[in-house]
């Protein structure tokens, strides 16, 4: 009897690490493409950053108009 019990512990132990390792490699494979994803947000990011910065005038400018106009 008490080999019958060892053997379902050790089965059911068994399962429960192949079902953790399965939960654990889907974990990973979703960091990764969150990671992925994150990094594709961030070149969007920089891409209009520099279409922002490419429109608006530079503040050397922006300091000559103000001492031109009297501000």
């Amino acid at each position: 009897m008490d080999n019958k019990i060892e053997y379902t512990v050790a089965g059911n132990m068994g399962n429960m690490i192949g079902q953790l390792s399965l939960q654990i490699a889907k974990l990973q494979t979703a960091v990764q493409q969150k990671n992925a994803e994150n990094d594709q947000l961030k070149i969007e990011n920089a891409s209009l950053r520099k279409k922002v910065n490419a429109h608006e005038p530079s503040t050397n400018n922006t300091d000559n108009r103000q001492k031109h106009s009297g501000n």
